[in-house]
């Protein structure tokens, strides 16, 4: 075997060691993981307002690392796809990108959009430091309970966005329908459609502030229907996180005792 098959095996080793059947972290699992933490605790630290400018250097250089550590990372991931047959060469590459397409994605924010910025050589912004955060979901790779959540989320992206859809449509008809209503008796707080989604949201997720609220006999039954089919909008999302985080919950019970899907429930027989 060539030197630097040898390397690409070893390296894949490292860096996917639950696909080799070893249940514990590799040495170069846990430094991903510490540099995770790592990175969290400085977004959490705040350099900018909370230590003395030295300081803040050294933590913009530390985080500077971070960065092309996790670049580095998903190149190497990358390269040692290759080791299996299915992911070999460019189009195998790009299959491997498509299969694992949601940790590709957060692998990708965790940092590319700031080395885009280092590259520039321009400060990040506040907005874009806040993307720090998803690199939480990293640790789903290393960590069974992350990974439980990470694929409950993935599993229910479709679902979601049907369910956000819905509610976004709800939230806008709503609006338009309680500025009809309203426009003409509270023109000064209900001067637009945007005025009226604001109420409508308010109604809608049940929190009532009541800055504004419907006067007249058109607007309360147009608020009350939608308080009504709020309830069940707001809930939708979570009947369908449950429901993917129960599913996933009987496919690890599956994977760990195959013989429990076919096995009665108590009582029977």
């Amino acid at each position: 075997m060539r030197p630097l098959a040898r390397l690409q095996r070893a390296l894949d080793r490292q860096l996917e060691s639950k696909a080799h059947g070893r249940t514990g972290l590799t040495p170069v699992n846990w430094i991903l993981v510490g540099l995770i933490l790592l990175s969290i605790a400085l977004y959490t630290m705040d350099p900018e307002n909370e230590v003395e400018p030295h300081d803040a250097l050294v933590f913009w250089w530390i985080n500077r690392i971070i960065v092309v550590a996790f670049a580095v990372e998903f190149v190497a991931r990358l390269w040692v796809a290759g080791t299996d047959s299915r992911y070999q060469h460019l189009g195998g590459r790009l299959a491997y990108l498509r299969a694992n397409w949601f940790m590709v994605t957060i692998d990708l924010l965790a940092f590319m959009p700031e080395l885009i910025y280092v590259v520039l050589g321009l400060p990040a912004p506040s907005w874009l430091r806040v993307l720090r955060l998803i690199r939480l979901f990293k640790l789903a790779r290393y960590f069974q309970a992350f990974s439980l959540i990470v694929n409950t989320v993935r599993d229910s992206i479709q679902p979601l966005m049907a369910a956000i859809f819905a509610a976004a449509l709800l939230w806008y008809l709503a609006g338009v329908f309680l500025y009809l209503a309203e426009h003409g008796a509270q023109p000064e707080k209900i001067a637009s459609v945007g005025d009226a989604m604001w109420l409508s949201i308010m109604t809608l997720t049940s929190v009532g502030y009541g800055d504004v609220y419907p006067v007249t006999i058109a607007g309360r039954i147009i608020a009350g229907l939608v308080a009504v089919l709020g309830v069940g909008t707001v809930a939708l999302p979570s009947g369908i996180i449950a429901g993917a985080f129960m599913h996933q919950i009987r496919e690890r019970e599956k994977m760990v005792r195959p013989d429990a899907a076919s096995a009665p429930p108590p009582g029977d027989g």
